[in-house]
């Protein structure tokens, strides 16, 4: 019976308009959504549907299969130093948990959709001591202080591949596990070895150590030359799982009030382009860069 349910949803959301833009309202704050259609051939049916969230930038963007529209795949959730609403809201904190929310319960205005898969590349700016604006790998940050992910700390992801993620999951003991923690460890720049080092030699776990850096003023700075590094550790010289599943059913938040206030005309769909940034090796940034940067 689910299943049957479950088609006839699929073939009601399949019907809906292909193209369109339209504001929504949540508050004093504007959204605009735009639904789009991928079509590699003009005589070919749709294949794939997207639908993205924002304002002047799209900050949240999703693709789903026409096929097997209850599996959506998050293109990106990008907030940092964009423009994804009209008013005084920041999308920072708190507010993109709404943000992401919200565009869940617009996402499933189109399709039944039931799990969230995404490629975990998420990153934020932090100004280094030189001035210059350093990228921050979301995912390895927060494992650092929280033992998780981001997605995994805030929306319950977890891995897509079961072996991966039984394997993930197995190097949380080793937050607490003095043997984990190596007798050396190079925080590749002169200034924060004179930091770092006595806390280090003084904490005789990880997560002893993390608790004690936790709350020093620009931390994002500091470990800006090593944290890679130390998550690698952290997880017994294993990359990071890159590709991550949310259960939409297991999402707990009180729903968003939004009003549909207005359908905008005009041709083809348009919107900004978000390219994500790749990291290459377990070392980032490069050792040497780390090593130039002067702190107090």
């Amino acid at each position: 019976m689910r299943n049957i349910l479950l088609k006839i949803l699929c073939y009601l959301y399949m019907s809906l308009p292909d193209d369109e833009i339209y504001k929504i309202k949540v508050g004093d704050v504007y959204f605009t959504v735009k639904k789009s259609v991928n079509m590699t051939y003009m005589s070919a049916p749709p294949t794939h549907d997207f639908v993205k969230i924002g304002g002047d930038d799209i900050c949240v963007e999703y693709k789903y299969s026409r096929k097997n529209p209850t599996v959506v795949e998050l293109q990106w959730l990008h907030t940092d130093g964009r423009k994804c609403a009209e008013g005084d809201m920041v999308i920072k904190g708190d507010n993109t948990l709404m943000l992401f929310y919200l565009s869940v319960q617009v996402l499933k205005l189109y399709t039944p959709v039931t799990h969230i898969e995404l490629l975990d590349n998420s990153q934020f700016n932090c100004k280094l001591p030189d001035g210059t604006d350093g990228q921050i790998y979301l995912k390895d940050y927060y494992y650092i202080f929280y033992g998780k992910t981001w997605y995994e700390y805030k929306l319950g992801a977890y891995p897509l591949n079961p072996k991966i993620h039984k394997q993930y999951y197995s190097f949380s003991k080793n937050f607490d596990d003095p043997t984990k923690k190596p007798s050396d460890f190079s925080f590749n720049n002169d200034d924060l070895t004179k930091i770092f080092q006595p806390i280090w030699d003084s904490s005789n776990t990880w997560r002893t150590f993390i608790q004690k850096i936790k709350t020093l003023p620009d931390i994002c700075q500091k470990i800006y030359p090593w944290y890679g590094r130390a998550s690698w550790l952290l997880r017994n010289k294993t990359e990071m799982p890159e590709w991550w599943v949310i259960d939409v059913g297991q999402l707990k938040f009180k729903p968003i009030p939004f009003e549909r206030v207005e359908k905008m005309k005009g041709g083809r769909i348009r919107m900004k382009k978000y390219i994500r940034n790749y990291r290459n090796g377990s070392d980032y940034p490069s050792p040497t860069a780390s090593h130039n940067l002067k702190y107090v």
